[in-house]
């Protein structure tokens, strides 16, 4: 790794960028409610939001807890997971314009029926989305060094990351981390072929090229990576701990859409940040999941464990988050992968396999290097679930994946920050497995799990993005 100098003074690159003498709370658009007030970049990277604090329980290691087998790993084709053109390509197109024909009618049969869950106010609220525009390259709304005459920012990987967390994290975001892009390894988490914009959709997206270009480049059918940007920033939004527990339906729905819509507005201000400073930000060109997989870069930043419903369990909130990515030319020191016990809890605790509406999470005790068809990438040794079963039964609910029961019973995503019970239980399983049974009694046992009327959320006082 290079060394890296500025060659000016952070306060003096804010002043060039007009922001020094206003503060980056107004010009960043930080509310002032927030109680902080950063006059410029040092005072942004020395504040506690620039560090990824982890409980003690919480190690680093050389390698994730699953077992991956890197030379099977090929780069994957996203347009053929379940979301996509796998459901369609499981069932075949008969049945699957069937299933979207039923989907329809119980859509408007729900309403009718005032049915929990599905109502015409709890509809709604899954149709008030509204959606920022995303795309690969950014926005470009804001000024380059260039544009502005002057150099382009210069720090150590170390106080870029401090930077980008910091910024990160005043946006909205709730963790973030970085993995380095190596050609036979991390790499191959870069889909070969982007999403379609447009959801459902079963044509490819664009092929995604990392390439000698100085600079990124986007066609009618492929995006280009320039092979100097070799970090991806991974970061996740937090879910409502609320509404989560109230589903099926859309109001268990409504955490993930608000995920989603909160990424376009993030990634495209992080896109402006980074062009600002004089380097690239190659985002997500999809409302939805895009550019590399989530939960493989999410483990490989240091950010989680997977579990046996094939998404990222954090130490902080569980299930309870969405993962997105940005690729980048800024340096940035790679993260570690963490364990703290999920994969051991996951063998014997098997409640979102008992709770599954259609059982298509697997009660296996130990997961397996097998794919269930061509939707799945091969390469990691996983619990994986059946992902048509899964699917069809959530859209058979009116257009919408409307299941969340998994997120909403799993004992590592419950309890705010509060309760001790909770931290107790994390630390206790990330050292003690013996004991994982037994919390899993007492999760039944404390009444946790899925709440049988979404419509009382209706008449709640609800914390800011239902965050308990």
């Amino acid at each position: 790794m290079g060394k890296y100098h500025s060659t000016m003074s952070r306060r003096d690159f804010l002043k060039a960028l007009g922001l020094g003498t206003a503060g980056l709370t107004g010009a960043m658009g930080i509310p002032a409610a927030l109680g902080t007030d950063f006059h410029d970049l040092d005072e942004l990277m020395a504040s506690p939001m620039s560090e990824l604090k982890r409980p003690g329980y919480v190690r680093e290691a050389e390698k994730p807890s699953v077992e991956i087998d890197w030379k099977t790993i090929q780069r994957f084709d996203e347009h053929l997971v379940m979301w996509y053109a796998g459901l369609r390509n499981s069932w075949g197109p008969d049945n699957y314009d069937k299933l979207m024909q039923k989907s329809a009618e119980n859509r408007v049969k729900f309403i009718q029926e005032k049915k929990p869950g599905y109502t015409l106010r709890d509809q709604a609220l899954h149709d008030s989305a509204n959606w920022a525009p995303v795309s690969f390259i950014g926005p470009q709304t804001s000024q380059t060094p260039e544009e502005l005459g002057v150099p382009r920012w210069e720090g150590k990987p170390e106080e870029n990351a401090r930077m980008i967390r910091a910024f990160l994290k005043l946006h909205g975001a709730a963790q973030v981390g970085f993995v380095e892009l190596e050609s036979q390894t991390t790499e191959k988490l870069i889909y070969s072929y982007d999403t379609p914009h447009f959801f459902p959709a079963f044509t490819q997206g664009k092929r995604l090229v990392f390439s000698k270009m100085n600079r990124p480049l986007e066609t009618d059918s492929e995006r280009f990576i320039p092979y100097r940007a070799r970090w991806v920033i991974v970061y996740t939004i937090r879910m409502s701990d609320i509404l989560m527990r109230y589903t099926p339906g859309h109001v268990g729905l409504a955490p993930t859409n608000i995920a989603y819509q909160l990424k376009n507005v993030i990634q495209g201000q992080l896109q402006n940040f980074l062009r600002s400073l004089g380097y690239m930000g190659l985002g997500e060109a999809s409302n939805y999941n895009a550019l590399g997989t989530a939960v493989g870069l999410g483990v490989m930043a240091g950010l989680g464990e997977t579990s046996r419903v094939m998404h990222l369990v954090t130490p902080e909130y569980g299930l309870r988050q969405r993962v997105f990515k940005v690729i980048t030319d800024l340096p940035l020191p790679p993260g570690k992968p963490v364990h703290f016990g999920v994969m051991d809890f996951c063998r014997v605790c098997k409640k979102c396999a008992d709770a599954c509406p259609v059982q298509a999470i697997p009660h296996d005790t130990e997961p397996s290097w097998e794919v269930k068809g061509s939707f799945q990438s091969p390469g990691v040794k996983i619990w994986r679930r059946n992902e048509p079963l899964c699917n069809a039964y959530m859209i058979s609910g009116g257009m919408v994946e409307h299941c969340s029961v998994c997120f909403g019973v799993c004992p590592l995503s419950k309890g705010n920050r509060k309760a001790i019970y909770h931290d107790l239980m994390r630390a206790t399983i990330s050292t003690t497995p013996v004991f994982n049974r037994f919390f899993r009694k007492v999760d039944d046992f404390l009444g946790y799990g899925i709440k049988a009327d979404p419509e009382k959320i209706w008449d709640m006082d609800l914390p800011t993005f239902g965050w308990d």
